[in-house]
This record gives structure tokens, sequence and C-alpha cells, in this order.
């Protein structure tokens, strides 16, 4: 069971009606215009909203930034991968996440996925950061709405999208790398970000079929994994 929190991650979570939701609180007075669609959304999944006391809802979420919205419900479910496979054309964008475990950078990445276009985000059930209601936030409530995939091992699902047509090139700074700028994704693009302080695993290192840089032109020796993230995904989603 999660408490989602705040007007996104809510309307979102309300729109998408992946969970089973159960009660729905907001603060009391007039609501904004932002409020209202939200309310119109619960009306629509057939949630009827009731009134709280600021305090009650800060307590259930611990303090954060609530915006005077919080919804009870069921776990986000995730997609299998051979079932979202099965469903896909012949071009695809994944975005692969090997051990982020940064809520806040997992939900800025689902995020910027989210707005440039690709087609999912692949995730690490274990060793990353779960999908919780922080992350939900933090992406704005992309997280509700995105597809999600959750695998056990990363070196097999690699290989498994390997054997269905995918190229996957791996984000890391290592003499193997090329500039991302000189890559003309595949059809079928597999993109691996690696941890916050380690990068990518050796393993994952070497079951990827390209590794990717983004070269340094100024001072500073590194770039933070979702802005490094969001600029390949941007060059990996152009159009001609």
């Amino acid at each position: 069971m999660d408490f989602l929190y705040g007007i996104a991650p809510v309307h979102q979570a309300l729109l998408a009606n992946k969970r089973s939701l159960k009660r729905l609180w907001v603060k009391p007075g007039k609501p904004s215009p932002k409020l209202q669609e939200l309310l119109r959304a619960a009306q629509k999944a057939g949630m009827k909203a009731e009134t709280a006391d600021l305090n009650f809802i800060a307590n259930k979420v611990k303090g954060k930034n609530h915006q005077g919205v919080l919804l009870e419900c069921g776990n986000l479910p995730t997609l299998d991968l051979q079932d979202w496979v099965d469903s896909l054309g012949p071009e695809a964008r994944l975005l692969m996440l090997d051990q982020i475990e940064d809520p806040q950078n997992v939900g800025g990445m689902l995020r910027t996925a989210a707005f440039l276009g690709m087609n999912a985000a692949l995730m690490l059930r274990s060793k990353s950061s779960p999908l919780t209601p922080t992350v939900s936030k933090a992406s704005a409530g992309a997280m509700e709405s995105f597809p999600i995939i959750q695998v056990t091992n990363l070196a097999e699902a690699i290989r498994f999208l390997q054997s269905n047509e995918f190229f996957i090139y791996g984000a890391d700074l290592s003499a193997e790398s090329v500039d991302y700028r000189s890559v003309d994704p595949s059809s079928r693009a597999g993109l691996v970000m690696g941890n916050e302080g380690s990068g990518l695993r050796s393993l994952t290192q070497k079951r990827c079929d390209q590794l990717v840089e983004i070269p340094r032109q100024g001072p500073m020796e590194s770039l933070n994994v979702g802005v490094a993230a969001g600029l390949l995904m941007a060059h990996f989603t152009r159009r001609p």
C-alpha cells in the first residue's frame, strides 16, 4: 500500500488507473484550477474526495511537500519484459537503469524519458531505488503512466533484448567509449545508465554492444546521472 502525495502524482495516478484506488484526501478550502482538474479525474475514476486537515496529510507523508493532496492506493504494477517486447513495432527506445539508488534521480529520468518519447524504462527489482511515492513526486507523476519494466538480472535482460534485435548502448567513461554524437542509434536501441557513484558494473559493460560518453568541455569532471541521461536520451530520440 502506498500514500501518494502532491497534485501531479495523484492526478496522473487517477488518470492512468493502474493502481487500486482506496481513499483520496484534499485540504479544505476553495480548490485551485489544478486541484479542480484532479477532482474531476477522481470523479471519473469513481472516487469521492474527503476533506482532511493539513496536519493529517503531513503526518502521513512525514512532512514532505504534499500540496494538500493525499491518495491511498495499491502498489504500482510493472510490465513483464517478454510481454513488452512482444507488443513492439520495428522501432523502440528503452532507458535501462543499472543500480540507480537515488529516488530523485530515478524520478527525474522517468520524467525526461516520458517527455522525450522513450518507449519504456527498465529497472532492477533490487539494489536500486524502489518505485516509491518519492520517485513519483520527483517524476512529476510520470511514473504513474510511463511503461516501467522490472527485472531481477540486468545481464540476462540485455541478452534477451539483443536476441530481439536490440542494440544496447552503455553510458560509461572508458577507453572503449565513443562520443555519443557520433552514434546513429539502431531501430531498436537500449540505453543503460549506471550507478551514481560507480557507474556501470563490469558485467554490464561487457554485455553492451557499444559504450558511449559525453565529452567534457569544461573544468567539471562529471555530470549528474540524470542530466547525462537527459542529454543522451535527447540524442537517441531525435527525429530526422
